[in-house]
């Protein structure tokens, strides 16, 4: 396995790099040891760092021992190898991607625990919830402390300085975003929200909550690959976009319980804004969007929901709808590199492009 802190100039086809980069899982990055200590600060240390074990260290390292898809972790490579575009590269930039995976997968981890917590939900990736596993106070400072110690991490890349400064503003802007957007899905009931303005809502916390992160991804992998402040523009956007296609497919996938069956219909019990919930108020008269907002509200008894659904083909055309937005955001990346002189390899976009499309299949 790659070593975090080995660097090495030796050049290596730039194919590679993604197996140099790639990880499924994050619990070696977690701090111990020496490193431990360092952050700590303290003369007498070892039996905290026996609490520190039990009390986060462990329950980090369970919940991110169960990868999911890594598509974060994904995103930074791609995006470097898609702007770098030479047939070589170094271990160095190898060992930089890895990091700044890492970087994405552990602040994603974060935001996993809290959501949960703010869901009441019982299960994570086929596992108990972290809250269920360790209770609320521990799982919350483990979901807390994730936010924050993916910036050591940013430190361990050693880029020059300006970019150094540059991936803590995006990282910090990205997490502020994030926040925002949270507080959106959590702050309102979409039910009580006008017909009219429920899209705009919902749009808003896919873009806050899940395209921010993504849009941090591809944004760190443009500053690994040295590109401008331009072409650092167009990767925000798309990745801000894939992250609001992802989303998309993830909430119709909560309607039919493709991932986690246990958590089918959850977004609609909790009246949270999503794209399942915009399509239908976008696409039905208030007549059908009275019915289907008293039908949600006789969950879990989804009989009659789910006849409005079958009866409206949800499911289908709101897919149909997010494949569309996947298309526009890909078409979108390409015309403004091209604006801007960029060279991009076609190889590193068309595996974008596919894995765009695993995403979309994932949650089907």
């Amino acid at each position: 396995m790659l070593s975090p802190t080995k660097e090495s100039t030796t050049n290596i086809p730039i194919k590679q790099i993604v197996h140099l980069a790639y990880s499924d899982n994050s619990s070696e990055w977690l701090p111990r040891g020496g490193r431990l200590k360092s952050l700590l600060g303290l003369d007498d240390h070892l039996y905290v760092e026996d609490i520190l074990r039990d009390a986060l260290i462990n329950p980090v390292g369970e919940l991110t021992s169960n990868p999911g898809k890594r598509v974060r972790g994904k995103l930074v490579e791609l995006a470097y190898r898609l702007l770098r575009n030479e047939a070589k590269s170094s271990i160095i930039a190898a060992r930089r991607l890895k990091i700044g995976a890492e970087v994405l997968e552990l602040i994603h981890a974060g935001s996993l625990i809290v959501d949960d917590i703010e869901d009441g939900s019982r299960t994570r990736r086929g596992r108990p919830a972290l809250h269920v596993r360790y209770g609320l106070p521990i799982s919350l400072n483990a979901g807390n402390w994730l936010y924050f110690w993916p910036s050591e991490l940013i430190k361990d890349l050693k880029l020059p300085g300006e970019t150094t400064l540059a991936a803590y503003e995006y990282y910090h802007r990205a997490l502020l975003r994030a926040h925002f957007g949270q507080a959106v899905d959590i702050g309102t009931r979409v039910d009580t929200i006008t017909q009219d303005r429920v899209a705009e809502v919902c749009r808003a916390s896919l873009a806050l909550k899940t395209g921010a992160l993504m849009g941090f991804a591809v944004v760190l992998g443009g500053l690994i690959a040295g590109v401008g402040e331009r072409a650092i523009s167009h990767l925000e956007d798309f990745g801000r976009e894939l992250g609001v296609a992802l989303q998309m497919f993830d909430d119709i996938g909560n309607v039919t319980g493709a991932c986690e069956p246990s958590k089918r219909y959850e977004d609609f019990m909790l009246y949270r804004p999503s794209w399942a919930w915009a399509w239908v108020a976008m696409n039905s008269t208030a007549e059908e969007y009275s019915r289907f907002i008293g039908a949600v509200g006789k969950l879990p008894d989804a009989e009659e929901l789910g006849s409005w659904v079958a009866q409206h083909a949800l499911v289908t055309k709101a897919r149909s709808s997010a494949s569309q937005h996947l298309g526009i955001t890909f078409s979108r990346l390409k015309t403004g590199l091209d604006s801007e002189r960029v060279a991009w390899s076609q190889d590193a976009f068309e595996e974008l492009r596919a894995l765009g499309e695993e995403i979309a299949h994932a949650y089907s």
